[in-house]
């Protein structure tokens, strides 16, 4: 099997396991109350303020999402008609496996002449994405359109796939064709929106000092470039470096600004006691334990390739970066298992990458691990997002409940405690469409959306729900919320 082809197949299996996880959330077609409302009312204003090299948030920094928001929810018919976000969300997850597969092909090298046609690290290209991608959350958060993480590793790993190739033709002299000036421009636009997706794309930043050794073992390369080509491998540095300033500078000024976003949260815990939650709970937010397998074989692996060849700077780096974006969601004092992503996808890199320096046996052991453990990790997490879809179906019939009596003219308002649900609801209700419901004269309807649980009902003197008289008629319940009458 040829090189090119053998990496079109471990995409397509990697993509197959992957989307096989998501596989229910492809016959919902509904946006959710959770984050997709905000991206259908806020992003054009937001996006326009963005062109304006603006910050639309003012406890966040992440234009690239913002732009995405705008693409998703407001092109090819959305957000009236669901084709598009769907094709979206295919393209995005796509980009994230692409990515995270072809990166793992890169960094586990060239085939060894003594390893011949049947090249085990095959093994490993497929198993580090499907390991680190099919967790359940982290299926759900594939599935969802929200989580920003997916579009910045993906695009941070495809920019890196197009960029290496133009900077190696650099170095070697190799002539400059169309094909690999538009590999490079792509390249940099993919970079720059990966980075821009959110604040955590700094941790990149520190798998820089771990470059050094490789870019002081080419300097015979650079010694030998002549004055336009050093003056292209210059500007290709410049233009990875250059989104990072925006990012670094915004972030910077949100870190010192009198309220922070999860500020009251990170106040309960101190800095260890956060960083303790992150490591602590893993297990239980990701539902699964092969997320923390994988980072701890990485870690034990990457010490004994040490101990044994010598230390590959590389390896340590993809760690000390995974681990910074641990550290920085401690910060934050939140746990969510999409901020997990980039240190499991960087963990499974230098885990295949350490396994390679150890010869072909750790290949095949760690490789079939990889994905014989992540292919059941899978077929797990496919129940997962059965599951959040059943709960997305249950608030959008709340969603059309209460846009069948819009529709028939009822006035229709909205309170409760839950109050992303009350936000989002009215955002939601003009594209439930549905048959009307009609109204009687002087009646109206109050949806109210509670959280759950006891002491956690809107009480009767609820601003919203007061004129109520004699007292509120409940026409319609469920676990989400409830629509009551008000004849007042």
């Amino acid at each position: 099997m040829r090189t090119r082809s053998g990496l079109v197949v471990c995409v397509l299996i990697a993509a197959a396991i992957v989307l096989a996880s998501i596989e229910p959330r492809l016959h919902y077609s509904f946006p959710s109350v959770i984050d997709d409302w905000v991206g259908i009312r806020d992003s054009p204003e937001q996006l326009r303020e963005v062109v304006r090299l603006g910050s639309p948030e003012v406890q966040r920094y992440r234009p690239g999402f913002v732009a995405w928001n705008a693409l998703q929810w407001h092109t090819l018919g959305a957000p009236s008609e669901f084709g598009g976000p769907q094709l979206w969300g295919l393209l995005r997850m796509a980009v994230l496996v692409v990515g995270v597969t072809l990166l793992a092909a890169l960094l586990v090298g060239r085939a060894r002449p003594d390893w011949g046609w049947r090249d085990p690290r095959r093994l490993l290209v497929v198993g580090a994405p499907v390991a680190a991608l099919t967790a359940p959350s982290l299926a759900i958060d594939l599935a969802r359109y929200g989580p920003q993480e997916p579009l910045l590793v993906g695009c941070l790993a495809c920019g890196a796939i197009l960029l290496v190739p133009a900077l190696d033709a650099l170095l070697d002299r190799r002539p400059l064709g169309g094909r690999l000036l538009l590999g490079t421009a792509a390249g940099l636009v993919l970079w720059a929106f990966g980075v821009l997706q959110k604040e955590t794309s700094l941790c990149v930043l520190l798998l820089a000092p771990f470059l050094l050794p490789t870019l002081r073992a080419q300097r015979g390369r650079w010694a030998s470039l002549d004055r336009r080509r050093r003056a292209g491998a210059i500007a290709m540095l410049v233009g990875i470096l250059v989104p990072f300033v925006p990012m670094l500078l915004r972030t910077a000024q949100l870190a010192f600004a009198d309220e922070r976003l999860y500020g009251e949260i990170a106040d309960e815990k101190s800095l260890g006691e956060r960083l303790s939650d992150q490591v602590v709970r893993v297990g239980e937010v990701m539902h699964s334990h092969l997320p923390a397998a994988v980072v701890v074989s990485a870690v034990v692996l990457v010490a004994v390739a040490a101990a044994r060849r010598g230390v590959d700077w590389l390896s340590v780096g993809l760690l000390v970066s995974g681990l910074a974006f641990v550290a920085f969601a401690a910060e934050a004092g939140v746990v969510a298992s999409r901020y997990y992503l980039p240190t499991i996808v960087l963990a499974a890199l230098a885990l295949a990458r350490a396994a390679v320096a150890l010869g072909p046996r750790p290949v095949t052991v760690v490789g079939a691990a990889l994905v014989g453990l992540g292919a059941l990790q899978a077929i797990d997490a496919r129940g997962y997002v059965e599951e959040w879809v059943t709960t997305e179906r249950a608030r959008e019939t709340l969603v059309r409940e209460a846009g069948a009596r819009r529709a028939g003219g009822c006035d229709v308002r909205y309170t409760g405690l839950n109050v992303e649900l009350v936000e989002a609801v009215p955002v939601l209700v003009p594209l439930a469409d549905g048959p009307p419901r009609d109204c009687a004269d002087g009646e109206r309807f109050v949806v109210v959306i509670d959280p759950g649980g006891p002491g956690t009902e809107s009480p009767p003197d609820d601003p919203v729900l007061a004129p109520c008289a004699p007292e509120p008629e409940p026409v319609w319940s469920s676990e989400i919320g409830k629509i009551v009458r008000c004849t007042a």
